[in-house]
């Protein structure tokens, strides 16, 4: 396959990615994508070739630029270094439907319940493609999936208890958790697409580059004179890095 046509496919996958990354949070289904500035339908073509609304010339958000970068990126690399078993074309949908519950949990703080359940399906699917058609492949994907979320869902639990806990020692309400419900999905997920045990590992490299991220994060908000306690960071992102990086490790 000609180098130039991975990266249209890639600018392809980022038109979705940003399609549905602005219409699922306002409609919780496909629906018409409008101009944040003047509520006029974008069109394909905006998101693109022209970067700019038609109607009133506001220029979309850098989100916009930089989904089409990552995602020509992940077309490359993945024709580049194939992921795990999966052929070039079985690496879109991966590259799509993560790219969409990334975005929107940045920038919303939330994995969509929609996304879930047709995260759970896809990846079911993906993962029996990368294990093979087998009984031993079933078994691999099922727990892959069910330990995922047996894991997240600890955390989830441990997460709510430390909250607790900090609020009777400061006396105040905390409402920020350490992580959401959407997370355990999110882990589940990514089971099924890679399988058991490498998702255990998977889970506890995210939890490392996690906290890494969150100690350099926490440094940069204290210079700035803008930390707060509590503050909220996406965690999904960081599974989804775990789930991508880690086959790659283990060859």
């Amino acid at each position: 396959m000609d180098g130039i046509l991975v990266v249209v496919i890639g600018a392809i996958c980022g038109v979705i990615i940003n399609y549905f990354a602005d219409v699922l949070p306002i409609y919780r289904k496909p629906g018409p994508p409008v101009c944040p500035n003047c509520a006029k339908r974008f069109t394909a073509y905006n998101y693109l070739i022209s970067f700019r609304c038609k109607n009133c010339g506001q220029g979309v958000s850098v989100r916009t630029v930089l989904v089409h970068i990552f995602s020509i990126t992940a077309a490359l690399l993945f024709w580049f270094f194939p992921y795990q078993n999966f052929s070039f074309w079985w690496t879109i949908p991966v590259i799509i439907f993560l790219g969409v519950i990334l975005v929107i949990d940045i920038e919303y703080r939330v994995v969509l319940i929609q996304t879930s359940v047709i995260g759970l399906i896809l990846m079911s699917v993906l993962g029996l493609i990368n294990q093979g058609f087998s009984l031993q492949g079933l078994i691999i994907t099922l727990l892959g999936g069910a330990a995922g979320f047996m894991i997240m869902i600890g955390f989830y639990y441990l997460g709510i208890l430390f909250s607790r806990i900090m609020s009777k020692i400061r006396q105040q309400d905390i409402e920020e958790v350490a992580l959401g419900f959407g997370d355990v999905y999110v882990s589940a997920m990514l089971g099924f697409l890679i399988g058991w045990p490498v998702i255990v590992s998977s889970i506890f490299l995210a939890i490392v580059i996690s906290g890494v991220f969150s100690f350099l994060f926490l440094i940069t908000l204290s210079i700035l004179k803008k930390y707060k306690s509590f503050s909220a960071i996406p965690y999904t992102p960081f599974l989804i890095i775990g789930a991508l990086i880690l086959p790659y490790l283990l060859k």
